[in-house]
């Protein structure tokens, strides 16, 4: 395996953050690896358009629906040709298609197989969560069905029973499994090459914190994920509120392709920190925020210890501000959360029910 390129730390590196924001439409970013940025944004018609910008800010759009690297990738998929609408575009990994009655993923040769294990669904099923069957598949391809429902993403405090529903079934998916070990130390990993691509790519100014604290942070954090921690179990591990469906009586799992043998307090402290996040955005309201929070606490009672629950939680909290220090819109939120994730940060065996003392995290606001 060849090395990763170096990080560029010179001053033409924060060029791909200056030409990002010049982008129309912008929708979203994510590091390129070490080599720049790629974005998703809006044209002129409303299509969605990805594209890339390297660390001197050149940058590539390409055409609708089309991408070099993603063989499955067409505009036959849409219409007129075909019934889909193009929702996720990251260049050169992934594109999502929404159909009438499938949901297509699309990724580069050979990569397709992971999304379609059906092993990797069985703790969840076996838990009583719903998951989209398998209708076809290519190696760059896999067509899933169209699972009912709306995020608790979207649903806001109208998903409340969604959530109670999920606090109900979640502990009999918390068992052993045999599945990719994913420990703390790797978690750690994830935290750590998040703040140095966004430090070396010169995108947390939106952050707002003095970039020494947020280091700090992030280098105490992945020291105490590293310790030893506490038996795993099967783990979604990107569990948040846009991967759980409500239908208003059943609750679906999505993107099991992360699935891995964890810490329990994994899923719990990422869950919790976006259900803060939704709070943060306007997205959930104080009461539903501290009925979701009370539900989490009972989870984390019965399935980790509060030092576990409250280093994961953290990780996902400092990941998030430089998650979206690449998103437009942050600035009218991000500084306050990262000023929180800070002071949270300085009680780091006790922050897990720290967060529970003050309704904080409102819009446009945060009171500790």
């Amino acid at each position: 395996m060849r090395p990763a390129a170096p990080v560029r730390t010179d001053a033409s590196t924060p060029s791909a953050m200056a030409r990002l924001q010049q982008v129309p439409g912008l929708r979203r970013a994510w590091p390129d690896g070490d080599r720049g940025l790629v974005f998703e944004s809006l044209d002129a018609a409303g299509r969605l358009r990805a594209g890339r910008i390297d660390s001197f800010g050149r940058l590539e759009l390409l055409p609708h629906a089309e991408d070099p690297a993603l063989p499955d990738l067409s505009p036959s998929l849409l219409p007129p040709s075909g019934d889909g609408r193009l929702v996720v575009h990251r260049a050169g990994r992934r594109a999502v298609v929404l159909g009438t009655d499938r949901v297509r993923k699309l990724v580069r040769a050979g990569r397709a197989a992971r999304l379609s294990d059906p092993h990797l669904a069985r703790p969840f099923l076996r838990a009583g969560l719903r998951t989209a069957e398998v209708l076809d598949r290519s190696p760059s391809r896999v067509d899933l069905e169209l699972l009912p429902g709306a995020s608790l993403h979207d649903l806001g405090d109208a998903g409340l029973p969604g959530w109670e529903r999920l606090a109900e079934l979640w502990p009999g998916a918390v068992r052993p499994e045999t599945l990719p070990e994913h420990t703390g130390a790797d978690e750690a990993a994830v935290l750590r090459r998040w703040h140095r691509r966004a430090q070396a790519l010169g995108a947390l100014a939106p952050v707002g914190a003095a970039p020494e604290a947020l280091a700090a942070a992030v280098g105490a954090v992945c020291a105490r994920l590293a310790e030893p921690g506490e038996a795993p179990a099967a783990s979604h591990r990107d569990l948040h509120d846009g991967q759980l469906l409500w239908d208003g009586s059943t609750l679906s799992l999505l993107d099991l392709d992360t699935a891995a043998l964890a810490e329990p307090a994994l899923d719990l402290g990422n869950l919790a920190a976006h259900v803060d996040l939704m709070r943060a955005q306007g997205r959930l309201g104080a009461a539903a925020h501290a009925r979701v929070s009370a539900l989490l606490h009972g989870l984390g009672r019965g399935l980790a210890g509060a030092p576990r629950l409250s280093v994961y939680y953290l990780a996902s909290r400092l990941r998030l501000s430089c998650v979206h220090a690449f998103r437009p819109g942050a600035q009218a939120w991000l500084p306050a959360w990262t000023d929180t994730t800070l002071r949270l940060a300085g009680r780091p065996l006790d922050a897990w029910e720290a967060r529970g003392d003050t309704e904080r995290d409102g819009p446009g606001t945060i009171d500790t």
